[in-house]
Order: C-alpha cells, then sequence, then structure tokens
C-alpha cells in the first residue's frame, strides 16, 4: 500500500475519534445530587464545599464535614448561601 494511501486512511480513522474525545470534554462530572439534605447542618461540622458541576441534572452545593462526609445542599436555601459565603471568606 502507498504510503500517501496509509497517512489517509490513517487520518480517515483517527480524525474522528479525536472529535469524539474533544466533545466529551476534559472534565466530565465526577459527582452529582439527585436530593437534598432535609435538614439544616450544624455550621461547625462544615470544613469546605464544592459546586456541582452544571453537566448534572440539578445544581447543588456539596459541603464536607469535619468526618470526611459529603452532604449535599439546594443552593438556593438561605443557610446553604451563608455557609458558602462564610466559607470563601476564611
Amino acid at each position: 500500500m502507498d504510503l500517501g494511501v496509509r497517512r489517509i486512511l490513517i487520518q480517515i480513522l483517527v480524525v474522528p475519534f479525536i472529535s469524539c474525545v474533544a466533545l466529551m470534554g476534559s472534565d466530565p462530572p465526577t459527582s452529582c445530587c439527585f436530593s437534598y439534605t432535609a435538614r439544616k447542618l450544624p455550621r461547625n461540622f462544615v470544613v469546605d464545599y464544592y459546586e456541582t458541576s452544571s453537566l448534572c441534572s440539578q445544581p447543588a452545593v456539596v459541603f464536607q464535614t469535619k468526618r470526611g462526609k459529603q452532604v449535599c445542599a439546594d443552593p438556593s436555601e438561605t443557610w446553604v448561601q451563608e455557609y458558602v459565603n462564610d466559607l470563601e471568606l476564611n
């Protein structure tokens, strides 16, 4: 098989694969929340937080506790916003 034909065939096979990988993105969601905590967490239990990816079906703030647990919370709740602001300032 001619070298030029090989290059073209390789490009035909490789380019769609690279396109698929690029569409998937480099940062797929690592965790999503499907329900929120029903109770307000004690503030002294919370040590950190992160927001779930916009690719998740519903937005959420995930609080990390002193004991290493992760708790999903509704970002529209007042107490959640207060905790996030407090954690950002400290």
